[in-house]
């Protein structure tokens, strides 16, 4: 046993870093599967960005198919049930067929209890600050909790970071941010605003049709999702100091009839592995969305009596990718690609906010709208007992645009979990884990694959 154990004496079969999206689909998957699941989250609670306030996208392709279940699906189906979510809504003349709003604050305590009662342990306020490997084996990570530095071992380790912070920590091989120059997608803050007339705002703000839905206790359809620009207040919005530049795009979603939450903050060249530069975004970001909310409150009908908050942390859209044994590619996404090794299917566009800050771009998927996500995305190359899920998937630049959002970052971490799970169990190195095997328990477990058949663009697991 050793002295500097934060648990002494455990030994969890999978470890799982990071709980947002991504972590809680992992946590929950490897739980099921009957692995003793410890999940690390160095925040106070779990959610990631669904605990501020972004919809979850998406699960449907633009042909309107849905592609994306399992926990995901599950998660939204508890929501509904608790008065969190309103399904899945058309939006007319959208960028994507549907739209996946959630409570949350609601999809934190749900998902809180799901963990529990699947049996995972959960520990808030601890940061990952070191690993141990050897030989291509991670055979513990170092954490700092409130008042302990310890160590915590386990058989199988999912990185769940976002930033593939366990995997470089360990030694594994990543790509920092675009290839060549280094830069990162800009970052933002979500702002909710409580007491709104979301009716006048839409009619003030939208540029396109918005999405309407209703739920129990709610006398009329609400809008729930609309984007627009802020052109009509060029000028002033300069002058408040709020943009330094014209047309800014947004978007706003909600699941109250009398709050929105508003995706209006962009902030460039911030690097999200740095510390500082974190911490200097969330005072530049706040700043924004206090004036930001002064000119809604002043200026834009339907916000007269509206009170505002700022999410409590920066939103992070790119660090670093995972080298693993593929990289999903432009090619992969433009033809909505097969493969026979697919843990299930993603169909968001690819979405990519320029480092400048200034633009952003969405390119629909190839084929029928969805692409497989290969299961050897999922292992960084040259370990056994590592894998990694969510946003730090092996991507090139252009694929993280589509790869970085909830829904597919849910589906890889679901399959990272059960893969943990069976690893664990069998003691397999993980990428020789049987494909098959893998595949019928994620069918087990609700999760769609797609058509299996053979077909000529399908990339064969190597």
């Amino acid at each position: 046993m050793h002295r500097d154990e934060l648990l002494p004496g455990e030994t969890f079969d999978v470890l799982v870093a990071g709980g947002g999206v991504t972590g809680i689909a992992a946590a929950l998957a490897a739980a099921r599967q009957g692995a003793k699941t410890i999940l690390v989250e160095p925040r106070p609670f779990i959610g990631g960005n669904a605990a501020t306030g972004l919809c979850i996208h998406t699960f449907l392709t633009k042909n309107g198919c849905q592609v994306v279940y399992g926990i995901a699906q599950e998660i939204v189906d508890r929501l509904v049930e608790a008065g969190g979510a309103v399904g899945h809504v058309r939006l007319p003349d959208g960028y994507v067929h549907s739209v996946t709003p959630v409570d949350a604050d609601l999809f934190r305590m749900e998902t809180t209890a799901m963990l529990a009662q699947a049996g995972v342990l959960i520990l808030y306020n601890t940061a990952l600050v070191g690993a141990e490997s050897h030989g291509g084996e991670v055979r513990r990570v170092r954490v700092a909790s409130k008042s302990r530095l310890g160590w915590l071992a386990a058989k199988v380790f999912v990185d769940a970071t976002g930033d593939a912070d366990l995997a470089a920590l360990a030694g594994a091989e990543c790509r920092e941010g675009w290839t060549g120059s280094g830069a990162m997608q800009p970052v933002s803050m979500m702002l909710r605003a409580v007491g709104v007339d979301t009716h006048r705002a839409c009619d003030a703000l939208a540029e396109r049709p918005p999405a309407y839905a209703t739920k129990k206790g709610v006398d009329r359809p609400f809008p729930v999702y609309f984007h627009g620009t802020f052109s009509r207040w060029n000028k002033l919005l300069r002058e408040l100091g709020v943009y330094d530049h014209d047309n800014h795009q947004f978007w706003t979603n909600t699941v109250w009839p009398n709050q929105l939450n508003v995706n209006a903050s962009r902030l460039a060249h911030v690097n999200g592995n740095d510390p500082l530069s974190l911490s200097q975004a969330t005072v530049e970001l706040t700043e924004q969305l206090r004036k930001l909310s002064r000119f809604l409150r002043d200026h834009v009908p339907g916000f007269e009596g509206a009170s505002f908050i700022p999410n409590a942390f920066v939103g992070v859209r790119e660090t670093r990718n995972i080298k693993g044994l593929y990289e999903i590619n432009e090619d992969d996404i433009r033809a909505g690609r097969r493969f026979a090794d697919a843990i299930g299917q993603a169909c968001f566009p690819v979405d990519i906010h320029h480092p400048d800050g200034k633009s952003q771009q969405h390119i629909d998927i190839g084929g029928d709208g969805a692409y497989d996500l290969p299961y050897r995305a999922l292992v960084p190359a040259g370990f056994a007992n590592l894998l990694a899920a969510g946003r730090c998937v092996s991507v090139s630049e252009y694929a993280h645009g589509a790869t970085r959002n909830m829904a597919p970052c849910m589906t890889t971490g679901e399959a990272a979990g059960v893969a943990a799970a069976m690893a664990a169990a069998s003691g397999t190195p993980c990428p020789e884990l049987p494909i098959a095997a893998l595949q019928a328990k994620l069918l087990e477990a609700g999760v769609y694959l797609g058509e299996r058949a053979a077909a000529p663009e399908r990339v064969a697991a190597e």
